[in-house]
């Protein structure tokens, strides 16, 4: 797959404003001309920021991934529930009316899951529909009047205020060393990369987190693709998924910690964004780094699993200061320790910690 940017011309780009001027995004006075000007860098930022990944302006798997899902119109295809699954703005629209009208779909993330079509399920045995799990036209139509009749909340109240009802450290937790094998992420100068790093700290996290069980999505320095790494969150009956990534910009003073939940067009993780906002603190107080906030985001690891989610950027190896701070032996203890720490506070529900 071609990765487009600001200069570029050809065919693709044509694809590529033939698609976003379809979702309705302001090309310019040229309009669709194949040239990648800057009308289409902004207007692909603004679809970027919509859907909730990275607003770099370049056209890369993630952003023609989500180019082609938003594509989708409700009733235009067959939903049903499938390895890999079906994916698309028809799919968050179900979830969506599912929503609305009660019947729990799990994450509005346009991903049709088991927990989709548990939801489907229920609502055709409610509606008197034929009970087979497959949603088309007629289904969207039905789902349409119900829906009309609703407040259009499109999230199910949080009962719990971002809380486990239960204890957290009582079933397993996932820990996720992002990139790995020939995906080392961002790579020093001298070699030192972003994979091993992330490494080091989730089998510290392993070692360290009270949890019943901890799974690591790697072990080793090889390659998991989004999709295995997500597969195997969800089939493991985990309460939790811990992500670790280590940040890089091409400025080098840019500096601090980031942490990231899911939202996405409207929804948010409840629970993720409030484990995010302890880690944050967490992360920040321990290592005395600069507090950047916690964020919803569409990321891969954050929207394909159906559990709550957080991801993390503690620190900048593009920094100096972070960086050396981050070759420092202790660091990946020092970090799993705070982010264990914070979760303990979090699953006693200590207010106290974030209030400041």
């Amino acid at each position: 797959m071609q990765v487009l940017r600001r200069g570029d011309r050809g065919r693709e780009v044509v694809d590529l404003q033939t698609r976003l001027n379809a979702l309705g995004y302001d090309l310019g006075n040229r309009g669709i001309d194949g040239v990648f000007r800057e009308e289409t860098e902004l207007a692909v930022k603004s679809f970027q920021r919509e859907v909730g990944i990275e607003a770099d302006g370049v056209v890369g798997r993630l952003t023609w991934r989500e180019l082609v899902e938003a594509g989708y119109r409700p009733g235009s295809r067959l939903l049903y529930l499938r390895q890999p699954p079906l994916r698309g703005a028809d799919v968050a629209e179900l979830q969506r009316m599912l929503n609305d009208l009660g019947f729990d779909p799990g994450a509005v993330n346009g991903l049709f899951d088991q927990r989709t079509a548990r939801a489907v399920l229920d609502f055709q045995r409610n509606a008197g529909l034929e009970v087979d799990g497959v949603v088309d036209e007629a289904v969207f139509r039905v789902l349409r009047v119900y829906a009309s009749q609703t407040l259009g909340t499109y999230q199910i109240p949080d009962k719990n205020d971002g809380y486990f009802p239960d204890d957290l450290f009582d079933g397993v937790i996932v820990v996720d060393a992002a990139h790995g094998g020939e995906d080392a992420g961002y790579v020093c100068p001298d070699g030192f990369s972003e994979a091993e790093l992330n490494l080091a700290v989730a089998r510290e996290l392993a070692r360290i987190l009270p949890a019943r069980e901890v799974i690591l999505t790697r072990s080793e320095d090889v390659y998991v693709s989004p999709e295995d790494r997500a597969y195997l969150a969800n089939s493991s009956g985990a309460k939790m998924v811990l992500s670790i990534h280590h940040a890089h910009h091409r400025t080098p003073s840019a500096r601090g910690t980031a942490t990231f939940y899911f939202e996405r067009m409207g929804y948010r993780s409840h629970r993720g964004r409030m484990a995010a906002t302890y880690v944050q603190r967490g992360i920040c107080r321990a290592l005395g780094t600069c507090d950047i906030g916690e964020f919803g985001r569409s990321y891969d690891i954050l929207r394909e699993t159906n559990i709550p989610a957080v991801m993390v950027e503690p620190l900048f190896l593009t920094n100096p200061g972070e960086l050396e701070m981050a070759r420092d032996p202790s660091y990946p203890e020092t970090l799993a320790r705070a982010m264990t720490e914070a979760l303990e506070l979090y699953a006693s529900r200590d207010r106290k910690f974030i209030a400041v």
